[in-house]
C-alpha cells in the first residue's frame, strides 16, 4: 500500500469504522437514527469536532481507506455511508502486526 503513515487520529477514525461496520451522513443531525454512528457520535468518542470529523472522513475516502456510497435507509431517506475498504483494512493489520 503506497498510503503515508495516518496521525493517530486519522488511525483511530478508521478503526472506529471498522469495528462499527460503517458511519453515515444523512446531511441533518435531526435525521439521525439510533444505533447509526454518525459525525457527532464521532466526535464524542473521539474528542474532536464534528466538522472535523467530517473532514477526516473526506481525507480517508481521498487516501483510499475508506468507500463512500449512496444508500436509502428503510424510511427512504437517503444517505451517505462509508465503510473500510480493502486497502484500509490492510492498512490497520499491517498496524497491528507492528504492533
Amino acid at each position: 500500500m503506497t498510503q503515508p503513515e495516518l496521525k493517530g487520529d486519522l488511525t483511530a477514525l478508521l478503526k472506529l469504522i471498522r469495528e462499527t461496520g460503517s458511519t453515515v451522513c444523512v446531511g441533518t443531525c435531526e435525521h439521525r437514527k439510533p444505533g447509526e454512528l454518525h459525525c457527532h457520535g464521532i466526535a464524542g468518542i473521539l474528542k474532536i469536532s464534528s466538522s472535523g470529523a467530517k473532514t477526516r472522513l473526506r481525507k480517508l475516502v481521498e487516501l483510499g481507506l475508506l468507500d463512500k456510497k449512496r444508500a436509502e435507509r428503510e424510511d427512504g431517506k437517503v444517505l451517505v455511508r462509508y465503510t473500510v475498504n480493502r486497502d484500509g483494512l490492510e492498512y490497520l493489520a499491517r498496524l497491528a502486526e507492528e504492533n
